[in-house]
């Protein structure tokens, strides 16, 4: 007597999982992409310290994304909470302070000002609060 073999194919849950490894993988190189591109090319503003750096690279490590965004965007993030924020003379300390009363003080990590006057900001990939994500 011969057995029939199974020949029905069954589609892994795998390919979900492997998904969710490749979009972190991806914010991983965006994030150190954009640290690395701190130490390149022109800078209008001081670029961020070799320490500052190596602070935001262990954020990545931990698990954060690093994003950016524009003072002007920072600005009217301050307008909607009513609160003061002059784009002139923004630093990163009165940025974290909008960003935190916006975005909740669990999903901000740190700040830093890049070499193009934007804000590096790295933010926790997931929090209770609202969801952190720059406009682009």
């Amino acid at each position: 007597m011969v057995k029939k073999k199974n020949t029905s194919t069954k589609k892994s849950s795998s390919t979900s999982s492997y998904k969710n490894v490749c979009n972190s993988f991806t914010c991983k190189i965006g994030s150190f992409r954009t640290l690395m591109n701190q130490t390149k090319g022109p800078a209008k503003f001081p670029r961020p310290t070799a320490t500052t750096l190596n602070t935001f690279a262990n954020w990545i490590n931990k698990g954060a994304i690093v994003q950016t965004c524009s003072a002007t965007q920072v600005a009217k993030w301050a307008r909607s909470k009513n609160k003061n924020f002059n784009t002139t003379s923004a630093t990163p300390t009165t940025c974290r302070n909008v960003l935190n009363a916006k975005f909740g003080k669990t999903s901000i990590k740190a700040i830093a000002r890049m070499k193009n006057g934007s804000f590096m900001v790295a933010t926790s990939p997931t929090c209770r609060a609202k969801g952190f994500t720059c406009p682009k």
